[in-house]
């Protein structure tokens, strides 16, 4: 609410000039000079439908109209609930898509709408493009882009996701004329229609938001206003308050805009901000891994320090070994360590000798024991002298190998 009161504040306070159009483009130059209904979205009212299902989700709230389509099969329209039969008007609105997960996914505008959905036009916008369809005996019918883009435009005049986008719709003399963001887009024209409701579209799986919608003809039309708009603003009989009241609404008008531009400067803005914190992040955690990497290096280096002092303390202990053997007066310990190696080389030299000898020994005695293991007798006396040869009965009787069964090789 403060917010809202702040910027109503800003609004009634600033003057500033309306945004200019290049007027060389337009097809419809009339001019607009009577406001029949000005719609900003501070409280709910009959004028739209406040709706909460599993489809649909659409509430005032915070001086925006929100409009969240759940359902991701189809589209879904919402009329305003009064009658319009303007043939000559200028339609304005802010609308703002927030997040979309179909391709199909969109936000606009539906004007000239024509009873039980028999005729109208829809203007919509989505990430980066924009489409003028045409309903048609029940059917779509492109008036931009082509059929293979499903009449999609891409535009730089379209600002992307959670920014505003002020849409305009001109009519007059059955000539349209649409602008985005005030920029002339496309002239068209249609003798079919004399007058018709509007209202906003929102796509398939799609959230968007309006901001504001006003509703402005001209004075020698205005007769053919109905009650309903009529008395959105009251009697305005006197040229002199209709100008304050028009000016007015211009100067809100652009003061939204601009507002709008702030916010989205401020975004971006917030965003750099976010990426500054991001890169102190980043440099806090370089931060950390460069501590971390020193306390590794001097636990390294303790370790190193200790091991070193281990060595030097092995090192000194063994420095007396050194000492003794080293210089003249110590030369008698390596006298002794020589010939005591030399000593106990000869006795091993003598103990392989004498292990040699008993080798061959016990080798003769052998070759000299064989001929009486191969005399015997037998059992009446007499002396059979046979061959070192074992016993046939002695011999086990060799088995045959068993063989492993192999499978033919494949042809």
């Amino acid at each position: 609410m403060a917010e809202l009161i702040c910027r109503r504040i800003i609004i009634l306070n600033i003057c500033v000039l309306m945004t200019s159009v290049s007027f060389a483009q337009l097809t419809v130059i009339e001019k607009f000079d009577k406001l029949l209904l000005n719609e900003n979205f501070d409280s709910s009212n009959t004028n739209w439908s406040t709706v909460s299902n599993a489809d649909n989700l659409l509430i005032v709230q915070e001086g925006e109209y929100i409009m969240h389509r759940k359902s991701s099969v189809s589209p879904y329209a919402l009329m305003g609930n009064f009658t319009n039969d303007l043939s000559v008007f200028k339609l304005i609105a802010s609308l703002k898509l927030d997040r979309t997960s179909a391709p199909e996914g969109s936000i606009g505008l539906i004007f000239m709408a024509q009873p039980d959905g028999k005729g109208g036009f829809i203007f919509e916008i989505n990430k980066n493009s924009y489409r003028l369809r045409q309903i048609n005996r029940g059917s779509y019918k492109y008036l931009s882009g082509t059929a293979k883009t499903s009449g999609w435009v891409e535009s730089n005049f379209v600002k992307t996701l959670n920014l505003p986008n002020l849409v305009e719709v001109r009519t007059a003399q059955k000539k349209y004329d649409i602008l985005l963001n005030n920029n002339y887009l496309m002239g068209f024209s249609e003798p079919a229609y004399t007058s018709g409701n509007f209202g906003f579209i929102i796509g398939p799986a799609s959230k968007g938001k309006a901001d504001f919608l006003y509703l402005f003809t001209t004075l020698k039309d205005s007769n053919n206003d109905t009650d309903g708009l009529s008395n959105k603003t009251g009697d305005n009989s006197e040229n002199t308050r209709e100008s304050d009241v028009l000016a007015l609404v211009e100067s809100i008008i652009t003061l939204k805009t601009q507002i709008n531009k702030l916010t989205e400067d401020n975004d971006d803005l917030k965003q750099m901000l976010q990426a500054m914190r991001s890169g102190e992040k980043e440099n806090e955690k370089l931060k950390e891994n460069f501590e971390k990497q020193i306390k590794d290096m001097e636990a390294r280096i303790k370790r190193s320090t200790m091991a070193y002092d281990s060595l030097m303390k092995a090192n000194a202990e063994l420095m007396h070994y050194r000492e003794m053997v080293m210089g003249n007066d110590n030369g008698d310990l390596v006298i002794n360590l020589s010939r005591n190696l030399k000593k106990e080389k000869a006795i091993n030299d003598d103990l392989l000798k004498t292990n040699r000898l008993l080798t061959d020994s016990l080798l003769m005695l052998k070759n000299e024991l064989k001929p009486l293991k191969a005399t015997t007798k037998d059992k009446d006396g007499t002396v059979n002298t046979q061959k070192n040869k074992p016993a046939r009965d002695s011999i086990p009787d060799k088995k045959p190998e068993k063989k492993e069964f192999v499978l033919p090789k494949e042809n």
